[in-house]
């Protein structure tokens, strides 16, 4: 099979270097090593010859890695940028991810790490990569007040899709308040309100050069920075958008909130899922209550419409046993409470299936992301 992935190794680190190119050597049918490297100004040089898929680059002070990082992902936006240290500080680890890597490797490189960094990249080791993705999902997350965690869901689906290369793109549809940026700690030039009035000439190279991506994977597409901006904003807009964002990515997550109107009718549907997110409380369980039938009378019935109960307390006087029956719905996943590692990673701008893996809500979140997949 010719080579089709392009990856240029630029690392200080000479045991590190030789490292890489052992683990690669055996996937010589279907990688081509452009350049491997000791200094970036030469590496600069081999990428700009070889647009390389991946680049590994060795970073020895953190500013400089940062600075490196930028520089390549600016030229080449779909470049996946593996940073590899020595340093074992989260410091530097969520700078360099916050700079644009989507991995960082600690040396000595371990070859199973580097294996499994190669497949979250891109899969395409063991994977044919000419092969057509099918047409994306577009995902809701929903709650008419907001309030309920709908943007700790979206943000954190999203980067748990975003595992092994999958194209997922972060949508938030909060006109309003949106807080995807908040969560995320980005502060984009373009936002949604750029995409909706340029809709004319909008196209999947323009949509895609305007999208933010974070390092924990998923392109963002925030909510407009102004108030009337966002008021402009059509339904047929936002259909537009997501026509197109679905031909571009296998997974398009839509925080949203407010009435059933308007935008929101416009997502749900096009949505394949939506997941209508609440709490175990009174008031919640019957405003959830309403909105249900609501959405059921407008034709997005329990087919569409799944039920994720958010900060779940397992000793709460309202189980979720109580919930199914009050709502007549099954509970599609429980998010358990976990306050502290939440915000955590929203002050650390990372996701927190990103940050703490091994945090109960991580590993709902991914139980959710692994329901989504099938």
């Amino acid at each position: 099979m010719a080579s089709q992935y392009s990856i240029v190794i630029i690392d200080q680190d000479k045991a590190s270097r030789e490292s890489i190119v052992s683990t690669l050597r055996p996937y010589s049918d279907s990688i081509t090593l452009a350049g491997s490297v000791e200094h970036f100004t030469v590496g600069a040089s081999a990428t700009q010859k070889a647009a390389p898929n991946v680049v590994f680059l060795g970073v020895e002070d953190v500013a400089q890695g940062i600075q490196d990082i930028q520089a390549i992902t600016a030229q080449y936006p779909r470049a996946s940028v593996i940073a590899c240290s020595s340093q074992k500080n989260v410091e530097w680890f969520l700078a360099l991810m916050r700079a644009g890597a989507v991995e960082y490797l600690l040396r000595p490189i371990a070859q199973d790490e580097l294996k499994q960094s190669l497949q979250k990249v891109g899969r395409f080791l063991f994977a044919n990569a000419a092969q057509e993705l099918p047409t994306g999902q577009i995902i809701s997350v929903y709650n008419p007040i907001g309030g309920m965690g709908t943007t700790t869901v979206a943000v954190n689906l999203a980067a748990a899709l975003a595992e092994e290369g999958t194209k997922v793109a972060l949508v938030d549809l909060n006109l309003e308040a949106g807080d995807v940026n908040t969560f995320l700690n980005v502060n984009p030039t373009y936002t949604l309100g750029s995409v909706t009035s340029n809709v004319e000439r909008l196209d999947a190279n323009f949509l895609m050069s305007v999208m933010t991506r974070h390092a924990s994977g998923p392109f963002i597409l925030t909510e407009p920075l102004e108030v009337d901006e966002a008021v402009s904003i059509t339904a047929e807009q936002v259909q537009r958008v997501m026509e197109l964002l679905r031909g571009i990515f296998r997974y398009v997550i839509v925080d949203c909130v407010g009435q059933l109107a308007g935008c929101n009718m416009s997502i749900f549907r096009s949505s394949n899922l939506i997941l209508f997110t609440t709490t175990l409380s009174l008031p919640a369980l019957k405003n959830t209550k309403r909105y249900l039938s609501a959405m059921e009378s407008k034709g997005f019935g329990s087919d569409r419409v799944k039920l994720v109960i958010n900060r779940y307390l397992p000793k709460s006087d309202i189980q979720l046993k109580d919930a199914e029956k009050v709502l007549s719905m099954p509970v599609y996943q429980a998010i358990p409470n976990e306050y502290a590692d939440v915000v955590d990673s929203i002050n650390k701008g990372m996701p927190v299936v990103k940050l703490l893996p091994k945090s109960p809500v991580s590993k709902a979140i991914q139980g959710l992301a692994d329901r989504v997949k099938r």
